[in-house]
């Protein structure tokens, strides 16, 4: 028997778990449903409240540049630098539920506190993200990955509606009150996120081959005009995710408009959460073998589908069914996006060059992380169904753009000049 079945296998569990666990964790804290709502405890300005989840997510690009040179030059430092960034982030999500559940006060020196230390978990992120993706590569084959992505957003998806039950009762209670009931919400994340770096500190490198040379970095802006001249399909993606963000743009303010232009109860936020969990739970019987057997691209044009169909009425809503229900549709779409997605810039290069163009995807990806900010600006300027309606235009432009991408196992030569080695 070889090293990468045996990789494949262990990998594909404790990668499953991992994923499972940090959803489970995430629902706690969902940055798009509960931060904000959690942020509007200190600011009534839709703009300070996207710019603060708009930094959170941009502080991820900070570093992935740096990492993936120094993993291109020193494999055998993937580990180590993925274990430093999800400890750190633990131990950052450790220090915010202490916060909240001694602070008394909500003034706007808490705020910066608070985004100051959200900040620093991004950047963890950015650190630990791209050796896990060059792991992914190595060890995943392409035919598997859409099952590997998909059963880590099923098992995910479960765990999340556990949580999002748990988000309903504690942000329902009476005898909880503000910050208390969101500081036990931050020590369950605390909690998760411990058992699911722990899950992903078992993932397993491949070894780097005998005799191998490290590479050599040229120039940052040379090695990025390179990849980009070498991979033209990387464009038209990054493109299309841009645009994909027009959800991204609307979603950190969907439970904003149920609580304060519709009045729904604060408990379901909960409720809220659990839909969107449904719908990426029961949608990954479809992606997963069509990502496996077809491919990636197809995901992304019917997630991207899937997206608009729930965007398009949100702004017209008045009953929590009929909210609920589109945000199980859109977190169908959004599911098979992001399989999609994620499974695509894997199957475009080689492993050498992998974070490289993982790399210079989550950098121009740069607009997507102030889409928040841009969405609470609209709001502010223009009100929710404004917004709703330009984040529907954004992702309407993604899914015509989709419809022009090449299919990497096709082998076409626009996909790239080395095909994923498995």
């Amino acid at each position: 028997m070889t090293e990468k079945p045996r990789y494949f296998r262990h990998n594909m569990i404790a990668g499953v778990l991992h994923g499972a666990l940090f959803q489970m964790a995430s629902a706690f804290a969902e940055p798009f449903a509960l931060l904000p709502v959690f942020l509007a405890q200190f600011t009534a300005s839709k703009v300070l409240i996207g710019l603060s989840i708009s930094l959170i997510q941009a502080a991820s690009i900070v570093p992935q540049i740096p990492v993936s040179r120094l993993m291109r030059r020193r494999h055998d430092l993937g580990k180590p630098l993925m274990l430093a960034g999800i400890w750190t982030r633990c131990g950052v999500w450790g220090l915010l539920a202490l916060l909240t559940v001694t602070i008394t006060g909500s003034g706007p020196v808490l705020l910066a506190v608070f985004i100051i230390l959200l900040t620093i978990y991004s950047m963890g992120g950015g650190v630990a993200g791209l050796p896990l993706n060059q792991i992914i590569g190595e060890t995943i084959p392409p035919e598997k990955r859409s099952s590997f992505f998909g059963w880590r957003l099923f098992w995910g998806g479960v765990l999340a509606m556990l949580s999002g039950y748990v988000v309903k009762r504690v942000l329902g209670s009476t005898s909880l009150e503000w910050p208390r009931n969101y500081g036990i919400l931050f020590f369950l994340c605390f909690v998760t996120l411990i058992m699911a770096y722990v899950a992903m500190s078992l993932l397993k490198p491949a070894p780097s081959p005998p005799g191998k040379t490290p590479t050599k970095s040229g120039p940052v802006f040379a090695e990025l005009r390179e990849a980009l001249s070498a991979y033209p399909v990387l464009k038209r993606l990054i493109a299309i995710r841009i645009f994909a963000g027009g959800l991204v743009l609307a979603m950190p303010f969907l439970t904003l408009y149920g609580k304060e232009n519709l009045h729904f109860p604060l408990k379901w936020i909960g409720v809220f959460i659990i839909a969107q969990k449904m719908g990426t739970i029961l949608s990954t019987f479809l992606w997963m073998p069509v990502g496996n057997k077809i491919g990636t691209k197809i995901l992304i044009v019917v997630g991207l589908v899937g997206v608009c169909a729930g965007l398009l009425p949100i702004g017209f809503v008045k009953t929590p069914a009929v909210f609920v229900a589109l945000l199980f549709v859109i977190g169908a779409g959004a599911t098979g996006m992001q399989v999609g997605f994620n499974g695509y810039i894997l199957e475009l290069g080689s492993t050498e060059v992998l974070p490289l163009l993982v790399a210079i995807q989550g950098t121009l990806l740069f607009p997507v992380y102030f889409m928040p900010l841009a969405g609470g600006a609209l709001v502010d300027a223009a009100g929710y169904n404004i917004l709703f309606l330009v984040a529907f235009i954004l992702v309407l432009l993604a899914l015509v753009l989709s419809l022009g991408l090449c299919e990497p196992r096709s082998g076409k030569p626009e996909c790239g000049i080395v095909q994923a080695s498995t």
